[in-house]
């Protein structure tokens, strides 16, 4: 069997492993190993991450804004609120809303925190309140409070 594209560390591993274990390659392998390291070799050698890569990653990750992260968390939790208002007056035209989808629309609405405008623009905090107020509203009709 023919191994190529063996590094230089492979190889020196592979000396080191003779020597200590007693270990011997066959003279034609360890010939053929010799041929291979002499030669260019024909696919590029796997990029081993350094500790430059891990400072560099490091420094991404503090990059990141954490105004601009709240800002995606709050419209996340908005538009959740959102699909389940949608997914209430679905039910609710055809017939009646399920009581899981009920509760969890009065769950959204107990944890859900109107943010104040120095972390989302002021017409983003105004479509927040609408979409609580609506939300509750219609948690009203249904005769529960959340």
């Amino acid at each position: 069997m023919r191994i190529d594209g063996i590094t230089p560390l492979l190889q020196s591993m592979l000396a080191d492993t003779r020597t200590r274990d007693g270990f011997a390659l066959p003279a034609a392998v360890a010939s053929a190993a010799a041929t291979t390291a002499e030669a260019p070799p024909s696919t590029p050698p796997p990029v081993v991450p350094t500790s430059a890569t891990s400072v560099q990653m490091m420094v991404a990750l503090a990059a990141v804004d954490p105004v601009s992260e709240r800002r995606r968390k709050i419209a996340e939790d908005a538009d959740r609120g959102l699909t389940l208002l949608e997914r209430l007056r679905d039910d609710l035209a055809h017939g009646a809303a399920p009581p899981e989808r009920v509760q969890e629309l009065a769950t959204w609405a107990e944890a859900f925190v109107v943010p104040d405008d120095a972390v989302v623009t002021p017409e983003f905090a105004k479509v927040a309140r609408d979409l609580e107020v609506r939300v509750r509203v219609e948690l009203a009709k249904l005769d529960l409070n959340a």
